[in-house]
């Protein structure tokens, strides 16, 4: 976005669903990774989809390791949510003017979160 580009057309969030990614507000979770077998929280508790508000990070890697369809339904489902809010929330701070603080504030906590997540 702050490159100039304002329209995004990728296959990355469905792809990355379909393989166990999940991009959070914390960073992503390789929900396949084992220490998600018995966690009851919701993918994302900053999340207001579908998936976080109906479904655990243990019923998730239920479903990837079982190789569900709903598996990567749900995923992708919260994948695309993700995305969508943080184009939402870059907008609003275009229209404030205050771009440059988001996304820096934004690049931060992506990385401050991401050493605490799944290695």
């Amino acid at each position: 976005i702050s490159a100039g580009i304002d329209m995004f057309d990728c296959v990355m969030p469905t792809r990355n669903a379909r393989n166990g990614m999940l991009f959070t507000s914390h960073g992503t979770v390789r929900i396949t990774n084992a220490r998600h077998s018995k966690d009851p929280r919701p993918l994302d508790d900053e999340c207001a989809c579908y998936c976080c508000q109906n479904f655990s990070r243990s019923y998730l890697r239920h479903l990837h390791q079982a190789n569900e369809i709903l598996a990567s339904m749900l995923s992708t489902i919260h994948n695309l949510s993700f995305y969508l809010n943080l184009m939402k929330k870059a907008r609003v701070a275009i229209l404030d003017d205050s771009f440059e603080e988001f996304r820096l504030r934004e690049l931060e906590r992506w990385r401050d979160e991401q050493v605490m997540l799944d290695p």
